[in-house]
């Protein structure tokens, strides 16, 4: 009967699987994981930015710039070889350093894709490793980590390793599984931490993918210092391009190994604490506290490398991603921009209908008006003055209609006429009398405060005017 209830709540999980299939998707490809196609051949993502006749260009150029400096930095190591006695460098020396420069230039791109090539085939070894034996990403292996106590009789507990099983098609995920006992509040918490932990790294890989260009374009003019600071800016140069590359790789592996992770506390046989509820909050605490490690993971790939590589990495991660925040709030600002303009000008047309045209402009230019004091434009008080006016309109007619219906009344009051058009005897004249006496008192009355409320209107138009 609740059928549709389950189908809804499995229904959020299933998405929340398929947004991070096709996340990851995006990372391989970004990352080198899986190929991509150029004019139909299959390559990595950096080999084909690398060997892209523009970048190639560049790096052409860069290199006799480079050429020129090392002449340049060479003779200066040549004159101090011959002239200073405290040289370390004797001019043969320095004419074989510039030699192995020079050959260096040639050999970067060759050096730069055979790196590219045999890393990726390690990386993509360790990837498969650690997808916890799914072959097709880890929204599959997320979906049978997270049905693990609901699995129906029969059913193998890797039963996420079928080829028939398909977490995206809700029917054929009950054949395998009961969806009332389907860890839904677990599934949303790691699903969401997941997404949140690849939308960040994807941001960094597009950086990782530029910045892996431009050091390979201006890696010559790092080189040709080499003749005379032996090797010290090369050094940098190549320890900033190991870190820029293999923090990518880190990052997607450590995603991996985190599925794992929460993929095996979710499960009711692994328990902290005998209390339900406190047992709750702490696997969701380890997931929520390994979704934020991720980003430190990659710091830490980066210091093994280099050290303090990866605490700058991370820092300057941090930098971009406030600029990149600064860049959405601009661009949510411009897109804004006409309407905010158009309901300034409306509301400047309404305004100086209200308050005239000058006050309204002094108002806007920060200047203080009339408006800021409290007196009123000339508008204002027409539209006081026609108000008070219907006011005294409103009240004359009130008193007229009063008057017009209730005159016979009191004549006949007066008279003694009992209603059905009898007098009244002399034995009642005292009633008579009585009843005229109020008559009068109330009429009075009325005239006295309808008095009182037209001299006061009347002042008020008089100071209007």
């Amino acid at each position: 009967m609740f059928n549709w209830v389950w189908n809804i709540l499995y229904g959020i999980s299933k998405s929340i699987y398929r947004i991070i299939d096709f996340l990851m998707m995006c990372a391989n490809m970004l990352c080198g994981i899986e190929p991509v196609k150029y004019q139909g051949v299959e390559t990595d993502f950096l080999t084909f930015l690398l060997q892209n006749k523009n970048v190639s260009y560049g790096f052409v150029a860069a290199a006799l710039i480079a050429v020129a400096l090392t002449m340049l930095f060479g003779v200066a190591a040549l004159i101090r070889a011959i002239v200073s006695e405290k040289a370390n460098m004797t001019p043969s020396q320095v004419v074989l350093k510039v030699g192995k420069t020079l050959l260096t230039f040639l050999l970067i791109p060759i050096c730069m894709s055979v790196f590219v090539y045999f890393t990726n085939i390690l990386m993509q070894a360790i990837y498969s490793a650690t997808l916890g034996g799914s072959t097709d990403g880890i929204g599959r292996f997320l979906a049978g980590a997270f049905g693990q106590d609901a699995l129906r009789s029969g059913v193998s507990e890797d039963f996420y390793l079928d080829p028939s099983f398909n977490y995206y098609s809700t029917s054929n995920a009950r054949s395998y599984m009961d969806l009332t006992d389907y860890d839904y509040f677990f599934s949303w918490v790691g699903g969401i931490c997941i997404m949140i932990s690849l939308g960040t790294a994807l941001l960094q890989f597009i950086d990782r993918a530029i910045s892996i260009v431009v050091l390979f374009i201006f890696s010559p003019i790092s080189i040709s210092t080499a003749v005379v600071d032996d090797g010290a800016h090369f050094k940098l140069w190549r320890d900033q391009f190991i870190v820029k590359f293999l923090m990518g790789y880190g990052c997607i592996v450590a995603i991996n190994i985190y599925t794992i992770v929460i993929g095996s506390i979710t499960s009711n046989g692994f328990v902290f604490f005998s209390n339900s509820l406190l047992n709750n909050f702490m696997k969701i605490l380890i997931i929520v506290g390994g979704s934020v490690s991720m980003q430190r993971i990659m710091s830490l790939i980066g210091n093994l490398i280099s050290q303090g590589a990866g605490s700058n990495e991370l820092r300057d991660t941090a930098i971009a991603g406030a600029q990149m925040r600064g860049i959405l709030g601009g661009v949510k600002s411009g897109a804004l921009l006409p309407f905010k303009a158009t309901r300034a000008a409306t509301n400047f047309v309404k305004d100086a209908k209200q308050f005239g045209l000058g006050s309204t402009i002094g108002q806007r230019l920060g200047f203080k008006t009339d408006m800021t004091y409290g007196r009123m434009s000339n508008v204002q008080m027409g539209q006081r003055r026609q108000l008070m006016r219907e006011r005294e309109a409103m009240r004359r007619q009130s008193d007229s209609t009063f008057f017009g219906n209730n005159g016979g009344k009191v004549e006949n009051a007066i008279e003694g006429d009992n209603g059905a058009g009898r007098r009244y005897s002399v034995g009642a004249g005292s009633n008579a009398n009585n009843q005229m006496e109020r008559s009068n008192s109330s009429r009075g009355a009325n005239i006295v405060d309808n008095a009182i409320k037209n001299l006061n209107d009347r002042r008020d138009i008089d100071d209007l005017r």
